[in-house]
């Protein structure tokens, strides 16, 4: 797996998944840190043309620094689910369903990443896999959330709701309710569907409440990254201390 750009090779090589950077010689200087680090982990070097990157790397904006490693590590469900029994009223997890665009999928990890969730799922197929497109959309952030991959995210979810779990589908219309009047008091999972096609009819039925982001401009409906960012930190800050990691209720009132 490719790794372009310099915040993604540091995950990378924090996580242990790097093995080989090519660097420009103009960028030398500046990632001085990043090849301190990288020859004491054993990562092989190379000083490679700018030229050479973006052959290497011809989509993506590297900045002159290009890093490679294994495939990207999926977490197994059954640590989430542990971790959701473990943590109780703490536990915050993020569903995805059929979100196949990866810049949308990168940012999403990105704030997952910020919130500090317990994990993210993503059905096998009607998605998007993690790569490189993706690594770079989330500042290279993506492995520093638990990603899962499930056969059967409707499954996946009713599993959830056995270890504890209150599942929250984000979706306008009837039958939703204010996502500003829920106190996210209890282990949370929040479901976020693809911009326009929203939750399918089955992982609607799995939910146990429907919520909505109320938007007095007009606006119907939020990129699935925005709407991610906005339902995660409303969590936390509904939370406050009362079950931990979370922020002053001031900030969203």
């Amino acid at each position: 797996m490719r790794f372009p750009g310099p915040h993604a090779c540091e995950e990378a090589l924090a996580r242990g998944e790097l093995h080989t950077l090519w660097i420009a010689p103009a960028a030398w200087g500046r990632l001085s840190k990043l090849v301190a680090a990288a020859r004491e982990a054993g990562v092989v070097i190379h000083r490679e043309p700018m030229e050479g990157l973006d052959r290497r790397s011809p989509e993506q904006r590297h900045q002159g620094v290009l890093g490679e490693g294994g495939a990207f590590a999926y977490a197994e469900f059954d640590a989430i689910t542990a971790r959701v029994v473990e943590k109780g009223a703490a536990a915050l997890v993020l569903a995805l369903d059929g979100v196949t665009d990866p810049h949308n999928l990168g940012a999403v990890l990105r704030s997952a990443a910020a919130a500090g969730v317990d994990g993210v799922l993503l059905p096998e197929r009607r998605s998007a896999a993690i790569n490189e497109t993706v690594v770079r959309a989330s500042a290279g952030t993506a492995g520093r959330v638990p990603v899962c991959r499930v056969v059967n995210l409707g499954r996946a979810l009713d599993d959830l709701k056995q270890a504890g779990a209150w599942v929250y589908g984000l979706a306008a219309g009837e039958g939703s309710q204010n996502y500003l009047a829920e106190a996210f008091d209890r282990a949370t999972v929040l479901v976020l569907g693809a911009e326009g096609e929203g939750l399918h009819l089955k992982i609607r039925e799995r939910c146990d409440g429907l919520l909505h982001i109320p938007m007095p401009g007009g606006v119907d409906s939020l990129n699935v990254s925005a709407a991610a960012a906005v339902a995660l930190f409303r969590v936390l800050a509904r939370r406050g201390d009362s079950v931990g990691g979370g922020l002053p209720e001031e900030v969203f009132p």
